[in-house]
């Protein structure tokens, strides 16, 4: 029979147990979640000349911080929609914050009258012809087989 002094340690090595296994299960989808990341391809229209950019440059045009790219062009931002599961993904492993973060950035720079929000899509088939068919344009896809598209190597 056991102690009723010593009941509360049964309780505190169990809670041991959940909390490694929760531990274990996070990092698991954690490293699930980075391989997604791979998948992802920052894409210009070809009437872009850019062939890499940095974490800093891309967070900066897609907040709206900078508008024009180095020969004048208007940069113009194309996105997903906030609950697309695609535009999360490029949200947190490429500008590493959350898609709400953004849309506060965006709503910031539009009420102040500094900038415009980025275009947001509808459906990933709509971000593609967009990138296409927009010079000066700049988004993220899955695929990279895309014609009229230029890869943009992300220098994380």
């Amino acid at each position: 029979m056991k102690k009723p002094a010593l009941r509360w340690l049964t309780h505190v090595f169990a809670l041991k147990k959940f909390k490694f296994a929760l531990l274990i299960i996070a990092a698991l989808l954690l490293s699930v979640h980075k391989a997604d990341a791979s998948e992802l391809n920052v894409m210009v229209n070809e009437s872009v000349m850019v062939t890499e950019l940095s974490r800093s440059e891309l967070r900066q045009i897609f907040t709206g911080q900078r508008q024009y790219w180095d020969n004048g062009t208007k940069i113009t931002v194309f996105v997903l929609q906030d609950r697309d599961e695609l535009h999360k993904q490029f949200c947190r492993n490429i500008l590493q914050m959350f898609p709400y973060q953004l849309s506060r950035l965006w709503d910031q720079i539009t009420y102040s009258g500094q900038g415009v929000t980025p275009v947001r899509v509808t459906s990933y088939q709509a971000l593609i012809d967009a990138l296409e068919n927009t010079p000066g344009a700049i988004g993220y896809v899955e695929r990279t087989d895309i014609v009229k598209l230029r890869r943009v190597e992300v220098n994380l």
